[in-house]
């Protein structure tokens, strides 16, 4: 039975654990997976990503609001992702 945890690799040739997340928006559930290279933290989903230092806060934690703020930002701003806004 496998964990939902996979390999993700730098550039650096390194191998990082991913780990699931999740968030629910107005009744809608996303995913994603993150992972903590250092002391960034990087979110990733099927449409982007993004990352953040941790800053002393639990990686699951932050991933969860990383993840929702990047789906919210996508969804009220979506040119300016693209740098088209």
């Amino acid at each position: 039975m496998r964990s939902g945890h996979r390999q993700a690799t730098a550039s650096t040739g390194q191998h990082y654990e991913r780990h699931p997340v999740s968030c629910d928006i107005e009744g809608d559930g996303y995913s994603g997976h993150y992972w903590v290279a250092g002391m960034i933290l990087v979110v990733s989903t099927a449409t982007g990503g993004t990352s953040r230092q941790l800053a002393g806060q639990p990686p699951a934690v932050l991933a969860r609001t990383l993840l929702r703020e990047f789906l919210l930002a996508r969804r009220d701003h979506p040119a300016a992702l693209f740098g088209q806004g």
